[in-house]
């Protein structure tokens, strides 16, 4: 993965530098963005790779431990986690209201003549 960052970086600059001598300095205007904008992201590839290399393994292998597959495995109610009780209804404090009717449709409103 190191090689082929660096491939891509270099390609670039390449890229930009022959850019450059046959626009001048215009092409850096929008090259130099370009160019930093390509280096930040393929070096947060490489940077990344080996911890999501390192994911995956543990992921195929079925061993991760996780207190979900835990307790779905053993039949028990998962732990409170982010969404807890979201989905849960309140207890209400007392009966509801009384419901009022919809007027009639004939009914004009209040302060009408």
């Amino acid at each position: 993965m190191t090689r082929l960052a660096g491939a891509v970086i270099g390609m670039s600059a390449v890229a930009l530098l022959m850019a450059y001598l046959a626009f001048d300095w215009p092409v850096l205007l929008v090259g130099g963005p370009l160019f930093v904008g390509v280096t930040f992201t393929v070096l947060a590839l490489a940077l990344t790779e080996r911890p999501r290399a390192l994911l995956r393994e543990r992921r195929a292998s079925g061993t991760g431990a996780s207190p979900w597959k835990g307790a779905a495995e053993r039949g028990e109610p998962a732990a409170g986690g982010l969404m807890s009780g979201f989905f849960e209804v309140s207890p209400q404090p007392g009966p509801l209201p009384e419901q009022r009717t919809a007027p009639s449709t004939g009914a004009r409103p209040a302060g009408a003549r």
